[in-house]
């Protein structure tokens, strides 16, 4: 009987069909995470006690699939717990040790779902195509619902202001900067269907994108939804990108006359709101680069110091771990900007681990999308750039376990992309 569900030569077996189901309503749980802490006062880990057992399952139809990746998984898993682990057996800091594992099952998510539906592509394409689509399709509806509560004054603000004032809405997904990276992506894809299949809707698709950026407010949120309603479409050009063409003169014309309108009025602009001053001296104190980063600058360039200064050869290649961080900076000791967190916690060789997924993905679909036969990569390409960047930005990219799902399904369109796309 557990054979029949883990095994089927004919057909995928109950248990992928049990998996992809599973990812396909994974918000849910991170809704339902966020109720439980917003809305009762208590974190019951509904979201790690839904995601622990599907990654072991994914991990065992990997293994199903074929074990030479699960090894190479388990590899990763054992490659980036060596700086934790050294730290664990001098510090004995089991608490440190729960974080940064949890890091670590954040970062490899959507690496191992990546290699799953790779695998499950090769026996039946037809069938991961449609479930691929059906999972982002689904989790884009549950996103909305989320963002329509927020909308609705439930849930989570975005920013405590002063006087009890707040901004922006999270909804109940608990984090604002990994819910702006999780709309990267389902938007980019939905943005992309509806270009090439419903493009009379497009406008009033990307109006409403344009207002979930602005009801979240996090500058992630607000600057992807911008870029995606315009550079979707120009992917979609595929070969004719590097091109002069009508849609870019459409696209680009109207936005540098309002950059260049905004860059001679926003001097005036600010004088008669009040707020010229007040700009100049924050400019003055952190300069633009604090201003773009929130001050996450400080905090990196202490992680730094203390990677270059203090840290051995063998520990900047294996990391140290929150704990082994924590002796040098004890009160606070994330950057919050990604490259610089998996550097300082996870060493080198966590670093060389993250890039080289982002940027093969990344390259991957910059490879394909040029072509007229890629039904997907276009929406690949423009998301994963902008996810490249944005982590550098706000964090919580690379170390998310809101987008780890989605953006490991939305990859992995890349392994069925090469069927002729429906006619717009």
């Amino acid at each position: 009987m557990l054979k029949q569900f883990f095994v089927s030569n004919e057909a995928p077996s109950l248990a992928h069909k049990l998996c992809l189901l599973m990812m396909s309503i994974y918000l849910l749980a991170d809704i339902a995470a966020g109720f439980t802490v917003i809305q009762l006062g208590v974190n019951l880990k509904l979201s790690l006690l839904y995601k622990l057992p599907l990654t072991v399952l994914i991990l065992v139809l990997v293994l199903l699939l074929d074990a030479r990746y699960f090894v190479a998984l388990l590899s990763l898993l054992a490659i980036l717990l060596i700086g934790p682990i050294f730290q664990l057996a001098n510090e004995a800091d089991g608490g440190a040790f729960i974080n940064d594992f949890s890091n670590v099952y954040k970062m490899l998510m959507p690496i191992s779902i990546f290699v799953y539906f790779g695998l499950l592509s090769i026996r039946w394409k037809s069938f991961t195509a449609k479930w691929l689509e059906k999972i982002l399709l689904t989790n884009f509806a549950i996103l909305c619902f989320n963002l329509l509560l927020g909308a609705l004054g439930f849930g989570r603000s975005s920013y405590e202001l002063r006087d009890g004032e707040t901004a922006g809405s999270n909804g109940y997904i608990y984090a604002a900067n990994e819910l702006g990276a999780t709309m990267v992506v389902l938007f980019s894809f939905v943005l992309h269907i509806c270009w090439n299949n419903h493009r009379r809707w497009y406008p009033v698709l990307s109006l409403f994108t344009v207002l979930c950026g602005l009801l979240v407010a996090t500058k992630t949120a607000m600057l992807a939804a911008a870029l995606l309603v315009f550079v979707i479409p120009l992917a979609n050009e595929r070969e004719r990108f590097f091109q002069m063409t009508k849609l870019k003169l459409y696209t680009l014309v109207p936005m540098t006359i309002g950059v260049v309108i905004i860059a001679l009025v926003i001097t005036d602009l600010l004088e008669a709101l009040g707020l010229y001053d007040r700009f100049m001296w924050v400019l003055s104190q952190k300069g633009i680069l604090g201003i773009v980063l929130s001050g996450r600058d400080e905090y990196a360039r202490d992680l730094l110091v203390v990677y270059v200064d203090y840290l051995a050869f063998w520990q900047q290649a294996i990391g140290v771990g929150t704990a082994g961080i924590a002796e040098y900076l004890p009160i606070k000791y994330a950057a919050e900007i990604d490259a610089v967190d998996v550097l300082a916690y996870f060493g080198f060789f966590g670093l060389l681990i993250c890039f080289a997924f982002y940027i093969l993905t990344f390259v991957k679909a910059a490879s394909q999308f040029v072509k007229c036969e890629a039904v997907y990569s276009p929406s690949v390409v423009v998301g994963t750039f902008i996810l490249l960047f944005l982590a550098q930005l706000s964090g919580h990219v690379w170390i998310s376990g809101t987008l780890g799902i989605s953006f490991g399904c939305f990859v992995s369109l890349l392994w069925v992309d090469n069927e002729k796309r429906s006619n717009s």
